[in-house]
């Protein structure tokens, strides 16, 4: 039996045909890069004007394989998703709260009596921790804390007016009120003699957090009265020293008329001359 004669292939367009063009190594890398993402080698032989077979060879001389780009992306991606998983748990709120109760004293899950449960108590590391929270910027939570703070102080009261004072009248009872009439003289006489410095300090507001921070209605109140005792301090000065230059001019024009100059008690005399 005779087979028919093979009918021979087409050549391809000229336009297809290998050009045989001399590559440099960065085309040639340009070329791989596309196959490692997944081109074929049929495809860049046609599209470079390479032969299929140039195409291989380069593919075996540089080790381009796909299975090993494609394990470097998916090590890659794998790597950058741990990163954002790990900014997104370290921005939670969750995380946040405890960096802003870090190293404070918090009440032991056990319940042992440390303190931590006093109303008195948690206000306190409430309002330490609403000012970390004002010093980073965090508006929202330091304002969340400052409430939080308040209400703690609002049962801290509540308890110390069911507790009563103590026959001391130091306010013995747990988490008692404190007030004027009970506090300890050795805190009042503190209070009175502390410096200007310490005050302001102790007074001080922060402009960019306004009304969320703690105590803001006591701390304005502070310096309203703060300026009405300077304003009124200001006026009793300058009535002095009117007073002092218009005892002076009419002293000076009794004399000048060799007139005598009223009686005055040597002592008050030196206390009106005297300087402040």
């Amino acid at each position: 039996m005779t087979l028919p004669p093979a009918v021979p292939l087409p050549d391809p367009p000229k336009a297809d045909r290998p050009a045989h063009y001399r590559l440099s190594t960065e085309t040639w890398m340009l070329i791989l890069k596309e196959y490692r993402e997944g081109a074929t080698a049929p495809y860049l032989a046609s599209k470079w004007r390479v032969s299929v077979h140039a195409v291989r060879r380069r593919i075996t001389m540089h080790g381009a394989t796909k299975r090993e780009w494609g394990d470097g992306q998916a090590i890659a991606m794998a790597t950058a998703r741990e990163a954002e998983l790990e900014a997104a748990r370290r921005n939670s709120p969750e995380a946040v709260a405890a960096r802003l109760f870090q190293g404070l004293p918090m009440p032991s899950d056990e319940g042992e009596p440390d303190g931590g449960e006093d109303p008195a108590a948690l206000a306190r590391i409430a309002m330490l921790a609403s000012g970390r929270a004002m010093r980073g910027r965090l508006w929202a939570e330091a304002r969340a804390l400052g409430a939080l703070a308040e209400t703690y102080q609002r049962l801290a009261a509540r308890e110390g007016d069911g507790s009563g004072v103590g026959a001391s009248g130091s306010g013995g009872g747990r988490g008692a009120a404190l007030t004027p009439e009970t506090a300890p003289l050795a805190l009042i006489h503190a209070i009175l003699t502390m410096g200007a410095e310490a005050k302001s300090e102790r007074f001080r507001m922060d402009p960019d957090a306004g009304e969320a921070q703690p105590d803001y209605a006591i701390k304005r109140a502070y310096w309203r009265d703060w300026k009405e005792k300077g304003d009124w301090l200001r006026g009793v000065v300058f009535r002095r020293q009117a007073l002092e230059a218009r005892g002076e001019a009419l002293e000076a024009a009794l004399t000048e008329a060799g007139l005598p100059l009223p009686e005055e008690h040597s002592a008050r005399r030196a206390a009106r001359l005297a300087e402040d």
